[in-house]
C-alpha cells in the first residue's frame, strides 16, 4: 500500500511550501534552471516573448480595423474568438516564463515550460481554421480583395507562422532540475 502513487491533488503543491522559524512560508520543493549560460537564456526568452507578441499581435489587429465585408460574420468571427481565446491562454503563460525567468518553481515550470509547445501548437491550428475559414469566405462570396480585407486575411497566416516557431523554440529550450 506505500508503494502506490497518490492521487493527483489540485492544490498538491502547496505541500511544497513549509513554515520555517519565523512563521513565514518558504518553498522547499523542486527548482527548474534554463540548461545554458545566460545570453542563450536571454536569447531564448526573447525569441519566446517576440513570437508570443506577434501571435497576439496579429490576432488582435484584424478586429481593430474597420469593419470589412468579412469581418463579423459567423463563419469569420467564430474561428477568431477561439484563435483569440488560445492566443490569451499563450500569451499568460509566456509573461508567467518571463517573470520568473531565471529560477521556475516546479508548479510555475509545470504549468508554462510543459505546456507550453501545445499551447502554442494549439493557437498555431486554431490560426489556420480562422485563415481557412476567411478564404473560404472571400471565394464563396466572390469579395472584393481591398486594403482592410488583405489585412484580415493575411493576420491569421502571420498568427499562424509565429505560433509554429513559437512551438519550435519552445521545444528546443532546454531545463535542469536544480534543487
Amino acid at each position: 500500500m506505500a508503494n502506490q502513487k497518490k492521487p493527483y491533488r489540485w492544490r498538491a503543491y502547496l505541500d511544497d511550501f513549509q513554515m520555517d522559524a519565523t512563521g513565514r512560508y518558504v518553498y522547499t520543493g523542486k527548482r527548474y534552471a534554463f540548461d545554458g549560460d545566460a545570453r542563450s537564456r536571454v536569447v531564448y526568452l526573447t525569441k519566446i516573448v517576440f513570437f508570443c507578441f506577434l501571435v497576439a499581435v496579429s490576432t488582435i489587429l484584424p478586429e481593430c480595423l474597420p469593419p470589412t465585408a468579412i469581418s463579423r460574420t459567423p463563419v469569420t468571427l467564430i474561428p477568431w474568438a477561439f484563435q483569440l481565446i488560445s492566443t490569451l491562454v499563450l500569451s499568460w503563460s509566456v509573461a508567467r516564463l518571463f517573470a520568473h525567468a531565471a529560477e521556475l518553481r516546479a508548479y510555475v515550470w509545470r504549468a508554462t515550460v510543459r505546456t507550453l509547445p501545445g499551447k502554442s501548437l494549439a493557437a498555431a491550428i486554431l490560426s489556420s481554421a480562422t485563415l481557412i475559414c476567411h478564404v473560404a469566405y472571400l471565394l464563396v462570396r466572390r469579395i472584393p480583395f481591398d486594403g482592410f480585407t488583405a489585412v484580415r486575411t493575411v493576420s491569421p497566416a502571420v498568427a499562424l507562422v509565429s505560433a509554429l516557431l513559437l512551438f519550435f523554440t519552445a521545444r528546443a529550450g532546454k531545463w535542469r532540475e536544480i534543487a
